[in-house]
């Protein structure tokens, strides 16, 4: 009897232990929204493509929390100058087949880049540099045509060993690029599913997992497979209405955190009502946008005063706010000649057409303001349109109000793009600049011009602060909400973090819990 009960919990204990390996070598799986379409940083166009290129080819930069570029494969960087930018190599880098990693591969990935036979879409952006050259093994030197401040943000691109950046050989790093990351492909036949290998020689050691990126497109599917136990993570890969039943959830653990991302209100200047400051004050002070980050959103989003969110270090802390004051709203509009014909009556003192995109929730946003406007007598028409419909309108100025999202913001550059006279858009740069409100001012263009060619951080900071504060003044848009950015993690797994900006990069330090 003693023999049989000994031998019973022997093989209880075999057991434990071999389940305890197995779940170590589990890979861990992550499922994505759409599937990335290289590998190869420099091709790379869609966010998921930027994302997992990232764990296999890194920059010699990463991008922080606060939006702020880092050392990954550079150990430092410095302006010599606002033209001139010195990057110094971690000693001891190899790319993931061993071979050494020099000043030589980084220069060669950079002018592969800038070369038209490569046909690198990146290749437009980067005009604003004149050439790369090697110091030494470990030191690149970066030669601006023009000052640009934020470089460092731009030398995130993946870096590729120097006898592989050929054209010719374009197709084969599309699949399986050769990197320094904590990753290599160790897989990727279908484009539904991309395996990953720890990579040994990764300067910040190998991952404790395999990974598994598995692309799911329907949003219902993606949260049943991870209710399953098939999938381990997502990363800002399901929306605000489904968390509170993935909170009761016990096996799983879901994670907010400040995101990137922003929706704002855009105003047309060119339109005779919007043109008066006093009816956007209006309308910016008739919305309550703390009840719709608390009922629409789920609690995962934060009210916002400017593109930029509080945790990011160019945030400008003293802005105009516009809180929810509808009477303030009314008395505005009455002051204008804009009285409402019946008090709280059906009668409405104006009428707007409100155009947004076909997608369910932005169009739910859109009629919970429309109501909310409503409320101090401004007549809403919400027009939900088909998204190439919808963007060609705003392009054109076609539209009255209209919403949009800016994901990720990372260098605050991006309120030159949404504000400077030259980014509106034109036929001239063929309809692409992101000023859509037609916001024009002198003073702000300036400063924007100001913080882009600085290469000081604090200088430009406080360029890009004295814009904010301006514009905020302006009102040529309304910031929205600042959207949280959101992961379902299995509670198994740890050291997996939500990213700000997306980045999948927490997931070289998962872990299994014992």
């Amino acid at each position: 009897m003693i023999r049989h009960l000994a031998l019973a919990l022997l093989a209880l204990v075999c057991l434990s232990a071999c389940t305890r390996a197995e779940r170590a070598e589990h890979r861990l799986v992550v499922a994505i929204e759409a599937p990335p379409e290289t590998l190869d940083r420099r091709m790379a166009l869609s966010a998921s493509a930027m994302r997992v290129a990232q764990l296999v080819t890194p920059g010699l930069t990463r991008i922080d929390a606060s939006g702020a570029a880092i050392p990954d494969l550079a150990e430092s960087f410095a302006a010599a100058d606002e033209r001139t930018w010195r990057f110094r190599l971690r000693e001891g880098l190899s790319f993931s087949d061993g071979q050494p990693l020099a000043a030589r591969d980084v220069v060669a990935t950079w002018r592969s880049v800038l070369d038209p036979a490569t046909g690198s879409p990146h290749r437009g952006g980067y005009a604003y540099l004149e050439r790369v050259e090697a110091e030494d093994d470990r030191t690149i030197v970066f030669h601006l045509r023009t000052p640009f401040g934020a470089f460092p943000v731009d030398a995130s691109l993946g870096i590729l060993p120097a006898r592989l950046v050929g054209p010719e050989l374009r197709e084969a790093l599309r699949r399986a690029p050769i990197g320094a990351g904590p990753y290599v492909v160790e897989k990727w036949e279908d484009e539904e599913q991309l395996l990953l290998a720890p990579n040994p020689r990764y300067h910040a050691g190998a991952p404790a997992l395999p990974l598994e990126i598995r692309t799911v497109r329907d949003e219902t599917t993606r949260v049943l497979e991870l209710r399953k136990g098939r999938v381990d993570v997502l990363l800002n890969a399901v929306s605000a209405a489904l968390l509170p039943a993935l909170r009761e959830e016990d096996r799983l653990r879901v994670t907010v955190g400040p995101g990137a991302g922003v929706s704002y209100l855009m105003f047309n200047l060119d339109d005779p009502l919007l043109g008066r400051r006093e009816v956007r004050e209006a309308i910016a002070l008739a919305l309550d946008r703390e009840a719709i980050a608390r009922f629409k959103f789920k609690g995962a989003a934060r009210v916002a005063d400017t593109l930029l969110r509080p945790e990011h270090w160019a945030f400008a802390p003293d802005t105009a706010r516009w809180p929810h004051d509808p009477a303030r709203a009314k008395a505005l509009l009455d002051a204008a000649g804009l009285r409402d014909p019946d008090g709280d009556g059906p009668g409405v003192r104006f009428r707007l057409n409100f155009k947004t995109s076909t997608d369910r929730f932005r169009r739910s946003v859109a009629l919970v303001m429309a109501a909310q406007l409503a409320e101090v007598g401004i007549g809403v028409d919400v027009a939900p349109l088909e998204w190439g419909t919808f963007m060609g309108d705003v392009k054109r100025g076609n539209f009255q109000l209209a919403t949009l999202k800016l994901t990720p913001v990372i260098d605050p550059d991006v309120l030159r793009l949404a504000f400077h006279a030259d980014s509106i858009p034109a036929e001239a740069n063929a309809w692409g600049g992101m000023n859509r409100m037609r916001y024009r001012n002198a003073q702000v263009d300036a400063l924007l011009e100001r913080g882009r060619a600085a290469a000081d951080p604090a200088a430009r900071a406080q360029a890009y602060a004295e814009v904010q504060r301006i514009v905020a003044r302006d009102l040529p848009a309304l910031p929205l909400v600042h959207e949280d950015a959101v992961g379902v993690i299995a509670r198994d797994v740890v050291g997996v973090d939500v990213d700000p900006q997306g980045s999948l990069f927490s997931l070289a330090a998962a872990r299994r819990a014992p």
